[in-house]
């Protein structure tokens, strides 16, 4: 598989984030566990839905690391997302809840492309896309993560929500 290009999001020379491939992350990551789960949901090359799954279906290894966000396009042509839920990992990992807030809203000016435009560029392919990023945080600066989103669709084509997943790149599964 070819590499992925980079995406230079950089807010300072703190933050980063690279699309990877499924393959470059490590095997044992909760990233590659999640495409597995929605993989399975449905069968190539449709999408799967947000119906296809309660939070029962999901696996528990995964479920406190993941996030799902609601897109929302603007009258401009761009997008947005609205989160409707963050797990408990992962509202720990970023120290705030942003279940009902839009992402807009979340991350202030200087972070807030640097964050959306990988939501964009994984509605816009609709495809899943890998990120190793380090994402800001507001009290140690940035966090170092694996990130996965997957587009789902109630019409199997037409992306209308996110499942993302962020884990710490020194988070070891016990």
């Amino acid at each position: 598989m070819a590499r992925p290009e980079q995406y230079d999001f950089n807010r300072s020379t703190f933050l980063y984030s690279e699309r990877i491939s499924l393959e470059d992350l490590p095997e044992d990551s909760r990233v590659r566990d999640t495409h597995k789960f929605w993989r399975d949901l449905s069968p190539a090359p449709t999408l799967p839905a947000r119906s296809d799954f309660g939070p029962a279906d999901i696996p528990r290894d995964i479920l406190p690391w993941i996030f799902l966000m609601e897109v929302l396009r603007e009258a401009d042509g761009k997008f947005d997302f609205r989160y409707k839920l963050a797990g408990t990992s992962n509202v720990s990992l970023v120290q705030r809840d942003p279940t009902g807030k839009r992402a807009s809203e979340i991350f202030r000016n200087g972070d807030r492309n640097f964050m959306l435009e990988s939501f964009d560029i994984t509605v816009l392919l609709a495809e899943p896309t890998f990120w190793d990023a380090a994402v800001p945080h507001d009290r140690i600066e940035q966090i170092e993560i694996w990130r996965g989103l997957f587009p789902l669709a109630e019409d199997r084509k037409t992306v209308d929500t996110l499942l993302g997943i962020a884990v710490p790149k020194n988070y070891r599964p016990g």
